[in-house]
């Protein structure tokens, strides 16, 4: 596990164990004959503690879901961990990645927790990111009241002959699950952009991920649980057992789950952090606080749209094109991965063209994680500068938001931009897994919330004008201002003055080469 130090017995005891799965999974290919019991999330009147708190609440804002907002890392993983200590019935956690780093562990540990004193756990991750940790997770298919589905997985269970699989099978591996849920007893949902690990929820040593999720509890939480279902219970969903020649016994399941406990308890920031972060999720849990409140949709892709031969289109794209074009004053726009096609592009420089504000915060070439988006994102650069739009840019080295706590001691070296946000009229709130670009929209599964409520709208645009302070972001534009063939110029702050620089900020030569050599790579767009 990343962070921890393990001595050498148990070194030799991990490599054993490995040896030991290696020999359980024997195939190359997993077995089509497990069975897959159809499973469906706790009603939403159970009575938990978690429910009954709500209870009232709900009553009192008939029709209406309750919000409070994730933007600090850390937070948002404590959150997590503490929601899970929580649950009295079930948890339902669907995930893209899940790492098996000092995060995943610790989640883990308390997933295994909750397992044991009766809650049901059903954990769904994609199965493109699912290196590390398959063989730990396989064997935790022997634990009671704990169970583990992978989504669209290689058939090939060979680590070296995936390349090959990728090849011959491209139109079907290439397609991801990317949604990211965390239910608690039905009641209550984590939904944002967050996978599980380190460098999401700023617990890594290198570059951590700013992101924004919302912490919901009503009718939308309950949508999201039975979005769940709907990827639970698909013929794509496919147990991990399936992976092995025979079911893990439940005391093979026990020495993974005391590792994972052991391993857990070294992580003395979490440990520390821990405590009052479980009061406070308690305390607002269980006293059914929460900021804001408003009616709520849940928009979320079908789990068939992994199928490339069912070309099912993407609800979330026409919905986000619509939210566009209802604009009457303003759209804020925060997008990891921005790649706007055609269509899109003539869209948002007609909104800023007819007078409406139109800002768009993603990633700088030096703050991005993926080269070729960037590359797809900068071929539209001028023709929207050109028509309006404010663009700006991540800067690697931002600042933390403005009144973030500290909940860990371990400083990062940089920081990469992650959330999913759009802000319409400071009236409706979006926050999801669905980036704008053409992998979301034509390849990958995505869900979003979307929000009616000017509290929670001024609140979530407050935090996106952070985000694009001169501090955190580069605002680019063209000198002379509004020629689309003019020098694009980066304004923003370093070490407490205002500065104006041409070409990409921070960004090495090497990032510089690759990103102009794929802007020319006809129809890659469509492929990012």
């Amino acid at each position: 596990m990343a962070g921890v130090a393990v001595p050498p017995s148990r070194r030799v005891a991990g490599i054993l164990a490995a040896l030991g799965l290696l020999a359980l999974s024997g195939c190359a290919t997993y077995r089509l004959d497990a069975p897959r019991p159809v499973s469906y999330g706790v009603p939403a009147n159970a009575g938990t503690a978690i429910g009954n708190a709500l209870a009232p609440e709900l009553a009192a804002h008939p029709g209406e879901s309750a919000f409070a907002l994730l933007q600090y890392g850390a937070l948002a993983f404590l959150s997590r961990a503490a929601l899970a200590d929580l649950a009295e019935r079930s948890l339902d956690v669907q995930y893209y990645i899940y790492e098996a780093d000092e995060s995943g562990v610790v989640l883990a540990d308390r997933l295994i927790a909750a397992a044991r004193r009766g809650v049901r756990v059903r954990l769904l991750v994609d199965d493109s990111n699912l290196v590390r940790s398959e063989d730990r997770l396989a064997t935790l298919a022997g634990q009671a009241n704990l169970e583990i589905r992978v989504f669209n997985p290689y058939r090939n269970r060979v680590r070296w002959m995936r390349p090959l699989e990728f090849v011959t099978s491209f139109g079907r591996v290439q397609r991801r699950m990317h949604n990211k849920i965390f239910a608690v007893d039905g009641q209550l949902a984590v939904i944002g952009g967050r996978n599980i690990g380190d460098n999401y929820f700023d617990l890594h040593r290198g570059v951590n991920f700013s992101d924004l999720e919302l912490l919901a509890a009503g009718p939308v939480a309950f949508a999201a649980v039975a979005s769940f279902d709907d990827y639970w219970n698909s013929p794509w969903a496919v147990p991990i057992e399936a992976f092995l020649k025979r079911m893990p016994t439940a005391a093979e399941a026990e020495v993974v789950a005391a590792e994972i406990a052991t391993e857990a308890a070294r992580t003395d920031d979490v440990r520390e952090s821990y405590a009052p972060v479980l009061a406070e999720m308690r305390e607002r849990a269980l006293g059914a606080r929460f900021e804001y409140w408003g009616e709520a949709e849940l928009v979320a892709d079908p789990p068939d749209k992994i199928d490339e031969s069912r070309r099912t289109p993407s609800p979330l794209l026409s919905r986000v094109y619509g939210l566009w074009r209802s604009a009457r004053s303003e759209v804020l726009v925060e997008s990891a991965y921005l790649v706007p096609l055609r269509a899109g592009a003539d869209l948002i420089a007609e909104r800023a063209r007819a007078g409406i504000r139109v800002a768009l915060l993603t990633n700088s070439l030096a703050s991005t994680d993926v080269v070729p988006v960037h590359a797809g994102y900068a071929k539209r650069r001028r023709e929207l500068l050109a028509a309006g739009v404010e663009l700006y840019e991540f800067q690697a080295e931002a600042r933390r938001r403005p009144g973030e706590r500290r909940y860990f001691r371990r400083m990062s070296g940089g920081a990469s931009l992650h959330s999913k946000v759009m802000v319409i009229d400071r009236t409706l709130t979006w926050v999801g897994s669905f980036n704008i670009d053409p992998r979301s929209a034509l390849i990958n599964t995505e869900l979003a919330v979307l929000v009616k409520s000017p509290a929670l709208a001024e609140a979530t645009a407050a935090l996106v004008e952070a985000d694009i302070a001169p501090d955190r972001a580069w605002r680019l534009s063209l000198e002379p201002p509004g020629k689309r063939t003019g020098r694009m110029i980066w304004s923003g702050e370093r070490d407490g003055e205002i500065v104006h620089l041409r070409g990409e900020p921070g960004a090495t030569h090497w990032q510089r080469f690759i990103a102009g050599a794929m802007r020319w790579i006809p129809g890659l767009d469509h492929f990012l």
